[in-house]
């Protein structure tokens, strides 16, 4: 009595298609016994063994018959079995050179040979033909070196690998995933790469909306103009949660944060694990100090996916909101322990020593997200910011140009370059960057940062051309700087000293007791108001009787009006988790930093005597 070696491979198919692997290995092994090694029902046994997690034992079978080094199939299963239990190097001895095996040549499993066990008619491959033509072997082959020189830190080699599989294969979307989220291309190095794949010829008529989706997952901080990629998408696509992931995040980066948190809410309402969503969504909360809601997802995630980074990286999130740093860093570096290149983890690890004033321990940690991200300009901007805190303006300088060049279009990086070149004294060089930084917040598809991120950069202009003795432009940075955000006290002192040089006193005590409504600790207003008092009685125009401001709480009781301060807090809009990212950086709050400098105070009482 014999069984039927057909009907063997037939029910591997079914119980393979039903996800029961015990029963298909069962008879997966069957059939190779049955068929004496035949090649398909040898490799649907390692398949089984895969999909078990007997990886070891799926790579030996495949390499202990050589198969390995004879057909591209086999020896991409058994590249992902050693990949899969982190053997890398085993991984790479399988998977050879790019675009050579062992023997010189590529060659993979023809249709009819592995479409027996496919699940359709003996022999006419129909189940297999969609999944293993020679050039998406290839494709995936070429995927998964990338993955492997990636974890092996040959990032070159990884960037190259990826490259190939989108090459080979436009629709392979993993290896995108992995250059962009990674940050492993600067935003131009993106841009070329989407441009030279060739959609037109792998995808005919769908180029356009398959080039429209990708383009989507580019850097979310370039001034693009969102209405071309709308119109290449489907209706349909433009409320697809993905698509909308990648609206919010751009939305994130223009500071948008109410709308992009409506976004994800509404996102994570319909998929509550939408895993890339959850990053940007986590620094929502933050920017928004919802500390509620943070609270409620962390303990969420971590009931969920205890194994993730992402979990512990909201809990570390939660705590350097409420400004418990040293429980932030515990849960950030788990992190990073589950997942060393998650890079939003380094950021936050980093951002919650510098708000205690570490630098060298936050530099490390910048200069390590750095290294995972080298597409992105976030960590770059903030070692700079590191070093212009320990007042090393030359490297920091450095690092800022670095980050300039790798995102010039951001306002952000040409905020910080002001503020180490107006520390540096190179007035009219930090004039310019601010000007330019406001002409960047402008962009031609509309502003590129909106509400108090504006704020700080008007108030830099401003004491760069008070300064200068420009008084009069000063005056009017200041008040486009309280048009923003009216309840800033260093702003009124700040506008109350221009008024105060240029002579008229009776505004200046005016904006000096607004400022000092709002922030009474103001030692700089106080003495500066007694001098302007003194001032106008000698002039004889002073009314000794000013008007009462609103009370309220300040911005503290240093003068935080300073470049490096302002610096601190329009950083808040370029965090990310983003980064990130991702993004996406923005994994905490780095307006928290305090990065104010006392002795660095931008009004140049010299010009009252």
């Amino acid at each position: 009595m014999a069984i039927s070696l057909e009907r063997v491979r037939g029910l591997v198919g079914e119980f393979l298609t039903k996800h029961l692997y015990t029963s298909a290995l069962f008879w997966a092994d069957k059939a190779v016994s049955l068929s004496d090694g035949h090649l398909s029902d040898v490799y649907w046994l390692a398949e089984t063994y895969f999909r078990t997690g007997q990886h070891q034992r799926g790579a030996f079978l495949l390499c202990a018959r050589g198969l390995d080094k004879t057909n591209l199939s086999c020896r991409y299963l058994a590249a992902k079995c050693h990949v899969a239990v982190n053997e890398w190097d085993d991984a790479l001895l399988v998977l050879g050179e790019e675009g050579t095996g062992p023997d010189g040549t590529e060659q993979a499993l023809t249709v009819g040979e592995l479409g027996k066990t496919g699940g359709g008619e003996e022999g006419d491959g129909t189940a297999l033909e969609a999944f293993a033509p020679v050039h998406n072997v290839q494709s995936c082959l070429a995927l998964l070196r990338g993955r492997v020189y990636e974890a092996l830190d040959n990032r070159a080699l990884a960037i190259k690998s990826y490259t190939t599989a989108l090459q080979r294969d436009v629709c392979c979307f993993d290896a995108l995933e992995r250059l962009t989220t990674t940050h492993m291309l600067t935003g131009q190095q993106e841009r070329e790469l989407l441009q030279s794949l060739p959609f037109e010829k792998q995808c005919g008529e769908d180029a356009e909306c398959i080039r429209a989706l990708y383009a989507t997952r580019l850097k979310k901080y370039e001034p693009l103009a969102g209405t071309d990629t709308a119109l290449a998408l489907p209706a349909a696509l433009l409320e697809n949660p993905e698509v909308l992931v990648c609206q919010a995040e751009r939305l994130y980066f223009r500071t948008e944060f109410p709308t992009c948190y409506e976004i994800t809410t509404r996102v994570l309402d319909s998929d509550p694990y939408h895993h890339d969503c959850l990053p940007v969504h986590i620094a929502c909360l933050v920017e928004l100090k919802n500390t509620n809601g943070l609270f409620y997802l962390a303990h969420k995630l971590v009931d969920s996916y205890p194994e993730r980074a992402i979990a512990w990286f909201a809990v570390g999130s939660y705590y350097f909101l409420i400004g418990n740093n040293e429980s932030a860093r515990r849960y950030f570096n788990k992190a990073n322990r589950l997942d060393p290149q998650f890079g939003p983890a380094w950021l936050g690890f980093g951002h919650s020593f510098a708000v205690e004033g570490e630098h060298d321990q936050a530099m490390a940690s910048y200069c390590t997200a750095a290294r995972l991200l080298s597409g992105c300009h976030l960590p770059f901007l903030y070692i700079g910011m590191e070093h212009t805190q320990t007042n090393n303006l030359d490297v920091a300088l450095q690092y800022i140009r670095q980050a300039q060049d790798i995102c010039g279009y951001d306002p952000l990086v040409l905020q910080e370059l002001g503020v180490v070149l107006y520390k540096s004294g190179r007035l009219n060089e930090a004039e310019q960057a601010f000007v330019t930084a406001l002409e960047l917040c402008q962009g031609s598809n509309g502003p590129l940062l909106y509400g108090e991120a504006q704020e700080p950069i008007l108030n830099n202009l401003a004491h760069t051309y008070q300064k200068q003795r420009k008084f009069e432009e000063a005056i009017g940075c200041y008040k486009r700087a309280l048009s923003i955000s009216p309840r800033c006290s260093t702003t009124y002192a700040g506008l109350a000293f221009a008024c105060q040089c240029i002579g008229n006193s009776n505004d200046a005590i005016e904006y000096y007791h607004k400022a000092l409504g709002l922030n009474p600790e103001d030692t700089f207003s106080t003495q500066m108001l007694g001098k302007a008092l003194l001032e106008a009685l000698e002039m004889g125009n002073a009314s000794l009787e000013p008007e009462s401001s609103a009370g309220g709480s300040g911005h503290g009781s240093i003068f935080a009006g300073t470049p490096s301060a302002a610096a601190a807090a329009a950083v808040t809009a370029a965090a990310s988790f983003s980064v990130l990212h991702g993004e996406s950086a923005a994994s905490s709050d780095a307006s928290a930093m305090d990065m104010s400098d006392s002795s660095a105070m931008a009004m140049d009482t010299s010009t009252l005597v």
